[in-house]
């Protein structure tokens, strides 16, 4: 099965669905920044999830430098950058996922010219805070118990994930300005292909690291179908329908009153992923099955390849054995036959008493019968013999027998 980190989503940050690019830089980074255009201050310092912010290829002045972006765009439709928004395995310690998050944004640079701004989120990063706290006092003098501790809602410990905010233009380190637009992922033919380049690499690089990790499972960021028709995943894969924030939160919150979330797209989705194991459980079954099959007609098959050989090698040497004009060089033919089912017994004998074969005798096997006490039934130990011979029965089974004369007729 794969990893549920599986999850990579380029966004387009553009004047119709993002009002100011230095707000939402400012939501990604955690910080307090001022639009120059709108002439607003953004203010998400008090945000506790954000554990990393980086600059790659470009200077770490996110304020100036999406101000900047954000001027450089003129047209009212302007596309104004790009968001990555990828899910990481919390299996990772920080500083692994910093150098995995690192490593991709300068392969991005290297292979598109992006310059990139990572940010990475870990929910509940800073542990329980003074709100947490005050929750666990309880808030009676008379009660005998004290009162529960109210769960953290603040979003699912487990949910590590990176903004990563590309603006659309090239950095010039010159001027420290933007530059040239990046045309490669604008394009209607090479947009695709290069999102999905960007995909495969990200799969590629987290998938070595959770081996080195140890974890078993692996990120695969394509869609059922399409692992389906490659034959790693069952047919009939429903994917999930997306939540958002609100509904995500709406959830957390009737399951921390009820104990389960039973709003409908809570239940719609538990249903959804009740099938997708049933379907997996017996996909994995069937899987094995094949395997141990072909596994079986593979051995049945060298096998088979195996004992054709062996035949094959036992004709030449019986047609050896066939042509030898000597004595000697049939002994010898015999001797360096690798197959013993090639071997006549009758001149592995002669050979033998020749001296030319050498085999070693059981010492055990090479007694000699004492005829005169020999019975037909060995008794057991303890036990009496079932028949015996007497001494008139011996002789006459070991006289030796007479020629009769033929009389003559009259």
């Amino acid at each position: 099965m794969r990893h549920k980190a599986s999850r990579l989503e380029v966004k387009i940050r553009n004047r119709a669905n993002t009002a100011s690019i230095v707000a939402a830089a400012a939501y990604c980074a955690g910080g307090r920044y001022r639009c120059d255009r709108t002439e607003r201050v953004k203010n998400y310092s008090r945000r506790r999830d954000v554990v990393s912010v980086e600059s790659i290829k470009m200077p770490h002045d996110p304020e100036r430098i999406w101000n900047f972006a954000s001027a450089s765009e003129k047209h009212p439709r302007a596309r104004l950058a790009r968001e990555i928004l990828v899910s990481l395995p919390h299996e990772l310690p920080l500083e692994t996922q910093r150098v995995l998050v690192r490593g991709f944004c300068l392969w991005l640079h290297d292979r598109y010219r992006i310059s990139s701004m990572a940010a990475i989120h870990h929910p509940l990063a800073h542990g329980v805070d003074d709100e947490v706290v005050a929750d666990m006092i309880p808030q009676t003098e008379g009660r005998k118990k004290p009162a529960k501790p109210r769960k953290d809602e603040r979003g699912n410990a487990l949910n590590q994930h990176v903004h990563i905010l590309c603006p659309t233009r090239v950095w010039d380190e010159e001027t420290q300005r933007f530059g040239r637009k990046i045309r490669d992922l604008d394009d209607v033919k090479t947009g695709p292909e290069c999102v999905q380049q960007i995909r495969e690499e990200w799969q590629r690089r987290v998938n070595r690291q959770l081996e080195k990790a140890g974890v078993a499972t692996r990120v695969d960021l394509r869609s059922y179908e399409a692992a389906a028709l490659a034959g790693d995943a069952p047919d009939g894969l429903t994917p999930q329908t997306k939540l958002g924030p609100r509904n995500a939160a709406r959830g957390r919150r009737r399951e921390l009153e009820t104990g389960s979330d039973d709003t409908y797209l809570g239940q719609a989705r538990a249903k959804t992923r009740a099938a997708n194991e049933a379907l997996w459980e017996s996909w994995l079954i069937l899987r094995d099955a094949e395997r141990e099959k072909a596994r079986l007609e593979r051995s049945q098959r060298i096998a088979a390849e195996t004992e054709a050989a062996r035949k094959a090698e036992v004709i030449k040497d019986k047609a050896k054995i066939g042509v030898a004009e000597t004595t000697t060089a049939r002994a010898d033919v015999i001797e360096a036959a690798p197959h013993l089912d090639a071997l006549d017994p009758w001149q592995a004998a002669i050979s033998w008493a020749e001296g030319r074969l050498k085999a070693d005798i059981d010492p055990e096997s090479d007694k000699t019968i004492d005829l005169e006490n020999e019975t037909v039934a060995t008794p057991q130990p303890k036990q009496p013999p079932k028949f015996a011979m007497n001494e008139r029965a011996k002789k006459c089974a070991w006289r030796p027998r007479q020629r009769q004369r033929v009389r003559g007729g009259g």
